[in-house]
């Protein structure tokens, strides 16, 4: 006999699966399943001669699998036929790709159990062959860079642990003891003819990431005092050091967010993506300074967009990859005149990260656009991109919302721009339902590009009748600084209200039905939908909290990033101000709930920790709301496994389907 609990279960599941598959007899359409199984090309790096474009293939396990995290294969791809070859295969992941200085060979990162148990680097030959390692450190290898003249390997590797501290493990004296810590990550430098290694950062420092000077006598790296989280993001330097080895010799007392720095090809300047101050919220401007010392030259002062990407044409001109409201530009940089050259962007594809030839010439990159995600895109010069990957051809069967940039004015007259999907069939005239999906961070942005994922389900919804709105309130990056501070000291007031508005202004164009409005987001997405649910709870049918904040207070406490947590989006700490953090908080305001809510959460969330989501779930049962908490073991900010990701967006799609749409499910 099949016990209530258990029938229910069984039940519901059934009900997900009709959801999925709904409307599959009409046009093909999204499922989760599909959306799920979509490849996505990741990292990706360009031949010094420019002929071909290594990168990796992200896919997710198949439904017979063990659980676990997607896999990276590794592809190659001519630029000029757009001909695309495997050189990698499951079961073992493969990442970083790049390439040897004479072009002849792909090298990778993976872990290959028939040749060594860490994880190390390989190469393969460009006209095919087996994969040869190439290094041979002692642990597992997180990063690489192989020296210009291609005889010397540099990899970071964490340290070994001390014997007695393994030996006092093995006894069960495993103990943590907070802000402590025994080992650290460290630059290393093998001989690729003899096999010899010897350390090179010799300093106390965990690095974060290097690479080489010109010449291959000096490596710059960025890096931290201690290897947590919240000082990888809030407290690294750059540094240099001999290949040699030696003590770290630091570029500039740097403050706040920082990116990875690169030598001009000529090794007379560095330059470097950052903040602007301790509370700048993203590394989003570019700067450069002499490599004798000095000190360095914000090139974007007043910059009214976001720094994503950089590289060097050559020793005076920087290529700059922007975000500019809901699109990417690519800006060509004259470092002796200092003047930024607008080259393409606008209607063209979102990309994001730059790899350019050795004579500066040809650029490959990572770009999407409405209809398709991630692919290798080319160009000579930056001007005319060329789509040379197609990794879900089935795409090309489907229709999709029409989706467009939009803009309107917050409640003090600054102009808000988002994303809007229409819905596929949309009719002049007609209310939708609305959806409203709000981005993480907040220093991030919804671009025009592809928006669908197994958390953002946007034109899944737009497929099945609702128009979806994406906005960038103050807070989000792609404005300038000062935009991206905009939410200081006033967490869910006017950015929320920037949200509001854009619902206001859809609902007096006529193209949104008042009274089906609902919100669904992850992580400070997931802490606006709870407020929404709370706070603003006469303003939304249906709300979908995935990774969301409940309690500011309690949060700060148990998160991993503490400091960033206080300085980039506060900018107050909560001991300071206890009753503005206590107000911004959804919780305060469960009295005040009355919208069904579903909430998502990983188990091993350290980010937001798991607490967070039952303690919205706890208030909201108290005042007799519709609600369902789904905890997914093992997963952390974000889900990794296809079973779980299908969950998460089966559900979702059900909570919208029957408390927004008002249909039923089963």
């Amino acid at each position: 006999m099949i016990r209530k609990s258990k029938l229910n279960i069984i039940l519901f599941i059934l009900g997900l699966m009709a959801v999925g598959a709904m409307n599959t007899s009409q046009a093909q359409i999204l499922t989760p399943e599909i959306v799920v199984e979509m490849k996505s090309v990741t990292s990706f790096a360009i031949q010094p001669q420019g002929d071909y474009v290594a990168y990796t293939l992200r896919m997710q396990r198949g439904p017979d699998e063990k659980p676990g995290g997607s896999y990276s294969e590794i592809w190659v791809v001519s630029t000029k036929t757009g001909e695309a070859k495997q050189y990698t295969s499951q079961p073992n992941s493969a990442s970083s790709p790049a390439w040897t200085p004479d072009g002849s060979k792909i090298t990778f990162l993976s872990k290959k159990q028939s040749f060594d148990e860490n994880t190390q680097v390989y190469a393969i030959p460009l006209n095919g062959g087996e994969a040869r390692k190439l290094s041979h450190a002692s642990g597992n290898i997180f990063s690489y860079a192989i020296s210009p003249d291609g005889k010397m390997l540099a990899y970071r590797m964490r340290d070994t642990e001390e014997k007695e501290i393994k030996e006092a493990k093995k006894k069960g004296f495993d103990q943590k003891v907070i802000d402590t810590w025994s080992t650290v990550t460290r630059i290393h430098v093998e001989n690729l003819a003899n096999g010899k290694s010897r350390l090179v950062t010799e300093d106390d420092v965990h690095v974060v990431n290097f690479s080489w000077s010109p010449d291959g006598q000096n490596i710059i790296y960025r890096a931290t005092n201690r290897p947590f989280t919240d000082d990888g993001y809030m407290y690294t330097d750059n540094y240099t050091v001999s290949a040699k080895g030696g003590k770290g010799k630091l570029v500039f007392d740097t403050e706040g967010k920082l990116g990875n720095p690169s030598y001009s090809p000529d090794g007379k300047r560095i330059a470097w993506l950052g903040a602007t101050s301790f509370n700048d919220p993203a590394t989003g401007s570019l700067f450069v300074i002499d490599a004798l010392g000095g000190s360095p030259d914000n090139l974007m002062e007043n910059f009214e967009g976001t720094a994503v990407a950089f590289t060097w044409k050559d020793a005076n001109m920087i290529f700059l990859n922007t975000i500019e409201k809901t699109h990417t530009y690519l800006y060509e940089i004259n470092l002796k005149n200092k003047r930024m050259k607008k080259i393409t962007g606008g209607n063209k594809p979102i990309f994001r990260g730059l790899s350019v030839s050795k004579n500066g010439r040809m650029i490959a990159t990572v770009g999407n656009t409405a209809i398709h995600p991630n692919e290798i895109f080319f160009s000579n010069n930056g001007k005319d991109y060329r789509r040379l990957t197609d990794s879900n051809p089935d795409l090309a069967k489907m229709e999709f919302g029409q989706q467009e940039t939009i803009s309107w004015k917050g409640r003090d007259g600054l102009e808000i721009s988002g994303v809007l999907i229409k819905p596929v069939g949309f009719e002049e005239g007609k209310a939708y339902p609305l959806q409203v999906q709000v981005h993480g961070g907040p220093e991030s942005a919804y671009l025009d590009g592809w928006n669908t994922s197994y958390s953002t389900l946007a034109q899944i919804l737009a497929q099945r009748g609702y128009m979806v709105l994406m906005p960038n309130y103050r807070g989000s990056t792609g404005r300038g600084v000062a935009y991206s501070k905009g939410d200081h000291n006033d967490l869910m007031g006017e950015e929320m209200h920037d949200n509001l508005t854009g619902i206001d202004h859809l609902i007096q164009l006529g193209l949104v039905d008042k009274y089906r409005v609902g919100i669904g987001g992850g992580s400070y997405g997931g802490y606006t939908s709870a407020w929404a649910a709370t706070k603003h709870s006469d303003r939304f049918k249906a709300a979908v909290v995935f990774a969301g904040i409940a309690n500011q207070i309690s949060k700060a406490g148990m998160t991993d990033t503490p400091v960033e947590n206080a300085g980039v989006h506060w900018n107050v700490w909560l001991y300071d101000d206890m009753d503005l953090v206590w107000d911004r908080s959804p919780i305060k305001h469960i009295r005040n709930a009355k919208t069904p809510t579903l909430i998502g959460h990983g188990e091993r969330d350290l980010r937001v920790p798991t607490g967070q989501a039952y303690e919205l779930y706890r208030g909201l049962k108290h005042m007799k709301v519709p609600t369902e908490l789904v905890i997914y073991p093992r997963e952390p900010h974000g889900l990794r496994e296809r079973a779980h990701q299908i969950d998460f967006c089966q559900r979702a799609l059900a909570w919208y389907q029957k408390y927004l749409k008002g249909q039923a499910t089963n």
